[in-house]
């Protein structure tokens, strides 16, 4: 594929113009082709494209070696869903329009309404019945059984696979929680787990994706609530690498064709000191691109790129994504989030990567403590952790993260 202009953002992209994650894409299909996954990063990693991407892929038959899976793919976003109805009517208009590729039987979903509401005619996308009504809340769990179950049928009859990519579930489970709909939060969480567990075999696939982990809302819920589901535990979980290098190349080579000057000498070493420095994330890489642009003429130099890089980690008008990694632990852990951005300020400080103990020497708080707290920023991708001559040692997942947080909160 030859490099095509590209002008450098970090908002939305065309479907067909996003870069890379191909073997990524190929990666996840190969695990749905048996079971359900878990997409877990922090924000600004390209999860959301990659998802985009995964599905026009599958509806556009563009991966071959997946031809004789049958696989089509719809992507919906539950931020800001407040309730099972809103999630139930986001669903049934989107394969609605789903009918572009293939077409889903709801004759059983929409006579179950019919009998609920007494109404004449029902269809997704309509005006004639919104499952969203106080009337119906009763309902919403059999309507979301029928649902899956028509879909499932229709998958099982034609052979097909149908993967619902359900972007954002923990963000608008941990809002349920803030509105103290507990019981809906766990209702969803455990209707999922039984439909998914069941209709698998049928054809369908789940992705779970979001930038906090599913984890963090299940444990808040088992702390909290006494929750004792695991809506997860037979998910695969999919971790989102950086671009290797020949895919940031890639990008780079289309966001120059859009207007930037660079010289063809020198032009391999500098896209390669980019993609080092960003750590191959393509957000930062754009968002060099970005200040070259508006602050150096889109002239790509050696000492525009050490100048762009500088301001993306000092100043402020560039670290709204930064910011994000110190407000999400006072977000999602608040009961640790001192504890943790201490952990992270003590790494931060070090040359290179650090041990356990001497991490737990330099905070005052319990070795356990300590040590769970380590684990959760593991998890939670702040984090990577190796064993060193036999004892755990810590380091930033991404230096540019470690970079930003040395020198504004450590």
């Amino acid at each position: 594929m030859n490099p095509f202009a590209l002008e450098p953002t970090t908002g939305t992209i065309k479907d067909e113009k996003i870069i890379g994650r191909d073997k990524d894409i190929v990666n996840i299909l190969k695990s749905l082709r048996a079971q359900s996954i878990t997409v877990e990063e922090i924000r600004r990693m390209g999860k959301t494209l990659l998802l985009r991407k995964l599905e026009y892929s599958c509806n556009n038959d563009l991966i071959p070696e997946f031809s004789k899976d049958n696989f089509r793919a719809v992507y919906f976003s539950l931020q800001g869903k407040k309730n099972l109805g809103e999630v139930i009517d986001l669903l049934m208009n989107r394969l609605k329009e789903f009918t572009k590729w293939y077409q889903i039987d709801f004759s059983k979903t929409y006579d179950f309404i019919k009998n609920i509401t007494g109404a004449i005619k029902v269809s997704a996308g309509s005006a004639d019945v919104s499952i969203n009504l106080p009337e119906l809340k009763t309902s919403w769990k059999d309507i979301f059984f029928k649902l899956l179950e028509d879909l499932s049928n229709t998958l099982e009859k034609d052979n097909q696979k149908l993967i619902l990519i359900l972007d954002e579930l923990p963000i608008m489970l941990w809002d349920w929680y803030k509105a103290k709909r507990h019981d809906e939060a766990i209702e969803l969480l455990d209707i999922l787990r039984e439909r998914r567990q069941e209709l698998e075999q049928k054809g369908l696939r789940f992705i779970y994706c979001g930038s906090i982990g599913i984890k963090v809302i299940l444990q808040t819920l088992r702390d909290e609530l006494g929750y004792t589901g695991e809506p997860t535990n037979d998910m695969t979980e999919y971790n989102l690498k950086p671009f290797i290098i020949e895919e940031s190349k890639f990008l780079m080579e289309c966001y120059i064709l859009s207007g930037f000057e660079i010289d063809d000498d020198e032009k391999n070493d500098l896209l390669e000191k980019i993609h080092y420095l960003c750590n191959g994330l393509p957000f930062y890489i754009a968002n060099i691109f970005i200040i070259i642009q508006n602050e150096f003429d889109n002239n790509i130099t050696s000492e525009n790129i050490d100048k762009s890089y500088n301001l993306i980690l000092n100043d402020p008008k560039y670290q709204k994504a930064f910011n994000q990694l110190k407000e999400r632990l006072e977000t999602y852990y608040p009961k640790n989030s001192k504890l943790m951005i201490k952990v992270l300020s003590v790494i931060a400080k070090s040359t290179n990567e650090i041990k356990e103990s001497e991490v737990i020497s330099q905070i005052d708080d319990t070795d356990e403590n300590a040590k769970e707290i380590l684990y959760a920023l593991v998890e939670d991708h702040y984090l990577s952790r190796i064993t060193k001559e036999g004892e755990r040692t810590y380091n930033f997942k991404y230096q540019i993260f470690k970079e930003w947080w040395r020198i504004n909160i450590a």
